[in-house]
């Protein structure tokens, strides 16, 4: 008799992001330094030298592992020199996390802000050129407020001339710092 095979194995979610990385071995180095990441299942090449897949766990999401095979079209963000999305990780603790990211290789583009949403959040870039968000939730924000917020953001950077047209995050009272 044949045994019923469940469409989404075990463990995992509808979506799961797979990150195309040139250097599977030492991507799960830095997410498991970085980000605390813990391997569930590891394939290897034909010879056992090197992973080409390996599914990770990141506090209580899976994140699976690539490795690029540009005669396949299967390019990573440090060969394509962008990369067109993120990966975004709610955490306990996220001040403690980014010191531990930035410390095993990651680079920060935008240092955490206290956001008018509510979150405590800032983007890094990993070795392998993805773009991380990582966030903790520090205040409950009403949608009404949280308009109120972002209306009042927008208002001052609309009004501030700005050569970049960038819209800055920070505290009202950084914004004033750097203007002075």
């Amino acid at each position: 008799m044949t045994q019923k095979v469940a469409p989404v194995p075990k463990g995992y979610r509808t979506a799961t992001p797979c990150l195309i990385v040139n250097g599977v071995d030492a991507a799960i180095d830095f997410y498991s330094n970085a980000f605390n990441a813990t391997i569930i299942k590891q394939v290897k090449d034909a010879t056992e030298s090197y992973s080409t897949h390996v599914t990770l766990k990141i506090g209580n999401s899976l994140v699976m592992l690539q490795q690029e095979s540009p005669e396949l079209g299967i390019v990573s963000p440090s060969t394509l020199g962008n990369t067109g999305g993120q990966v975004h990780l709610y955490l306990e603790d996220m001040n403690a996390l980014w010191e531990t990211a930035l410390e095993a290789g990651a680079f920060s583009i935008a240092d955490p802000v206290d956001t008018y949403w509510g979150d405590k959040s800032g983007v890094l870039i990993d070795p392998f050129g993805h773009r991380w968000s990582l966030a903790s939730r520090i205040e409950r924000v009403s949608e009404e407020e949280s308009r109120k917020r972002a209306t009042e953001l927008y208002a001052v950077a609309q009004s501030t001339e700005d050569s970049e047209k960038t819209i800055s995050l920070e505290p009202d009272e950084d914004r004033q710092d750097k203007a002075a």
